[in-house]
């Protein structure tokens, strides 16, 4: 009746009047939220704010974590939360902690009561769920030095250095005792070819491309004879050092031999993906025995932007004790920071629809791993809604996920089966209303397991001019679900002209599931672990005018893809034999689903790409995948499939591609020979010319059922209607091109 009384007295002439509420570090909440006398807290001011209402907060630090009670009604009708104009807001997950008493060296230890972080501690709350793999027990908890997280540590006396190794340890690791690495050499190692190992090497005949050690101390070591045959060989590694982490040296003919190259080898929870190889492996003919050898480095190796030191934790009933090693640095003089929030902008109660966060920093959160069949909670999300939009904030030190476009949560939480349980639970509970996010031009960086991850929530949705870079690279978390982007059931999203850069383990960008409708368009990617990855698609989805420099594979696992005007520096990497990954499929632009199947990998296209080194298209002959391709460039060793039509190939041209930052800027130098364009006629690239999905029988289309017609590049700029130039960028004959990518603006060419 109250709400009755306050609605009827707040329209004039049949028109709700919009509320405008003012927050702000001198206010106080028993205040009106006006300009005058504004609330005190933003929860205070959500507390209060209904459909067409706006909260603008005023310049501050806002330690509390935001759970608005109701959402807008339309696009229309949204509640606003935006900070004032010219003004700094920062809202923190984070306390800030100042009785460190001196332990040693530069290692400092608080001791907090377990009331000062009331109902939720993160140093008690183990990281854990679906798809989470790392035995090491780490937690939700996190220490910032000025500003930087710390590093959860293996075992207290990894901090505390009188202790002996292993005293203090808390929960064990299995993985303490049983290393294991892989060298692979032009694709698979036989087991003929392992030759010998050190004491406690143990060779796994039933999977040889995996060579089992004991515990990774120095110069421990495999060897393989290799048949180089008078061919380059592209080396590739995959590693485990959840203790130390070190390189591993390739060294001829034996333990002492000349070293031609190394590994790094990350100190991780589990398999490291995409290592990179240092060194130079040449031609030469007949066979040789490479010797692979272990050099422990003496304490976890991290990025030197991100060693500010390392954090243990103990938690008894009554107290938390933190030690941390501040790598010199004195606590007591400098600003110390604690997790003590799970989030900072998250809604306890799902489909609250129609909100709006705009032009915050929202930093420090302990997040939760937030699985795919789990609610996901994030630094900031949106839980199971429709029509958020998210734009213009620094988004960053989440020790999982920055941002969450995910599902609900139940008491099924991390024991459902995707497919069976999850998904039909899903449209009980109105699949079809959820999603159409905007997540636009926001900077997230140093998140521990994802940028932005969305389980069900993201459908419809659009991710657009973000920054996104740092992900996965201050945590050793296993198991799945870890990238810059990553979105299951991400029917009709588009995720277009963003900039991202240092995802580890997955990758920058990784559509699993459903991705149905989906436009990857116009991003630049680059220093990621893997650029791209589509995992049980069945189309239609659009990869058009991508930046793809990270130099390593881009994972191709489903079907129904188009690969359209992509710059490629690397491979393509393929999971075959995906028949039994049923995958539901839908009507087109809808989330109806009409039917389950296997993954159709005879289904891909490509079109007007240019491809530098690795294998090109060529790897799909290797299991006899019936794509269609037409128009491609491949150069530096790259290979053309045998079903590709009008091809250009130059073996040995290398366009010496280099990416270089000047100030905010990043600009990209390439060479270029005109004959790219001179002797191969293409033409623009249709929805006609795409045809339709084998499985889905869908056409290549706009979400709103418009054609495709690609006729513009990178930039905005017109191809040539008579003979569309290869690659992202319309070409107009030159020879040498140097171009601003990012920040992206329209005829940015020189």
């Amino acid at each position: 009746m109250k709400l009755a009384v306050l609605l009827t007295l707040l329209t004039v002439g049949g028109v709700l009047q919009a509320a405008d509420y003012h927050v702000a570090k001198t206010g106080d909440d028993a205040g009106d939220g006006s300009v005058k006398k504004p609330f005190l807290t933003i929860q205070r001011a959500a507390d209060a704010a209904y459909a067409g209402d706006v909260i603008t907060v005023h310049e501050g630090i806002y330690r509390e974590r935001v759970n608005p009670p109701r959402g807008g009604t339309s696009d229309d009708q949204r509640i606003v939360y935006q900070v004032a104009p010219g003004e700094n807001v920062v809202i923190k997950g984070a306390e800030p902690i100042a009785n460190w008493q001196h332990v040693e060296d530069s290692v400092w230890k608080a001791t907090l009561p377990n009331s000062f972080f009331g109902d939720f501690n993160p140093f008690a709350e183990r990281i854990q769920g679906a798809w989470y793999e790392a035995k090491q027990a780490y937690h939700a908890g996190a220490v910032y030095l000025n500003g930087h997280w710390l590093r959860e540590a293996v075992e207290k006396s990894r901090v505390v250095q009188s202790l002996k190794s292993g005293e203090g340890q808390g929960a064990a690791t299995e993985l303490m005792n049983l290393q294991s690495f892989t060298i692979g050499v032009a694709g698979k190692l036989n087991a003929s070819e392992f030759v010998e190992g050190s004491d406690g090497v143990k060779f796994n005949r039933d999977d040889p491309e995996k060579i089992f050690v004991g515990r990774m101390t120095e110069g421990a070591y495999i060897a393989y004879e290799m048949d180089f045959g008078g061919e380059s060989k592209f080396m590739s590694m995959v590693a485990a050092s959840p203790i130390a982490g070190g390189i591993v040296e390739l060294r001829k003919g034996s333990v002492d031999g000349e070293v031609i190259g190394f590994f790094d080898v990350g100190f991780t929870a589990e398999w490291t993906h995409f290592q990179r190889f240092h060194g130079n492996i040449t031609p030469q003919s007949g066979k040789q025995t490479i010797y692979c050898v272990f050099k422990a480095h003496p304490a976890p190796v991290v990025d030197p932007a991100n060693n500010t030191g390392l954090w243990f934790a103990e938690v008894t009933d009554d107290e938390t004790v933190v030690w941390a090693d501040f790598n010199g640095a004195d606590p007591t003089k400098e600003f110390v920071e604690i997790n003590v929030r799970q989030s900072v902008f998250y809604p306890e109660k799902a489909g609250l629809d129609y909100i709006t966060v705009r032009g915050f920093t929202l930093e420090q959160a302990a997040t939760p791993w937030a699985g795919a069949t789990a609610e996901q909670i994030g630094l900031i999300g949106t839980h199971w809604s429709r029509g958020w939009i998210i734009e213009n904030n620094t988004i960053r030190y989440s020790v999982c996920t920055g941002v969450t476009l995910g599902k609900f949560g139940d008491e099924h939480d991390d024991t459902y089966n995707y497919r069976f349980q999850t998904i039909p639970d899903a449209v009980k509970r109105g699949w079809s209303e959820i999603g159409h996010h905007v997540v636009k031009k926001n900077h997230i960086s140093h998140c521990g397991k994802n940028g932005i991850h969305g389980s069900l929530g993201a459908p419809f949705s659009t991710i657009t001019g973000n920054t996104i870079h740092d992900i996965r690279k201050n945590h050793d978390f296993g198991g799945c679900d870890t990238a810059g982007i990553k979105i299951l059931g991400g029917v009709d999203v588009v995720i277009s002209h963003n900039h991202i850069y240092r995802c580890e383990h997955w990758g920058g960008i990784w559509l699993d599931w459903m991705a149905q409708g989906a436009r990857v368009t116009g991003n630049l990617l680059h220093d990621n672990s893997q650029d791209l990855m589509f995992e049980v698609n069945h189309g239609p989805h659009l990869v058009d005018h991508n930046l793809l420099l990270s130099g390593r594979h881009v994972t191709d696992a489903s079907g129904g893809g188009a690969f359209v005007q992509n710059l490629w520096v690397g491979g393509i990497n393929l999971w075959p034999d995906l028949k039994v990954r049923h995958t539901p499929f839908f009507k087109p632009h809808s989330l109806q689903i009409i039917g389950n199947t296997d993954i159709d990998q005879h289904d891909d296209r490509f079109y007007n790409n240019v491809f530098i080194g690795a294998k090109g298209t060529s790897v799909y002959d290797e299991h006899s995948f019936k794509i269609s391709a037409e128009g491609n460039v491949f150069l530096a060793g790259a290979k053309p499939s045998t079903r590709e039509a009008n091809s250009f190939v130059a073996d040995g041209f290398d366009p010496a591609v280099k990416l270089t930052q000047k100030g905010d800027e990043w600009w990209l130098e390439m060479q270029v020979d005109p004959a790219w364009e001179k002797q191969v006629q293409r033409s623009f690239i249709t929805t006609e010319v795409l045809g339709k999905t084998k499985v889905t029988d869908a056409p290549f289309e706009n979400r709103d059922g418009t054609p495709y017609h690609i006729d513009t590049d990178y930039f905005g700029q017109k191809y040539s209607a008579s003979n569309p130039s290869p690659g992202p960028f319309a070409l107009r004959g030159e020879q040498e091109l140097r171009l601003k990518v990012w920040p992206r603006e329209e005829t940015e060419m020189e």
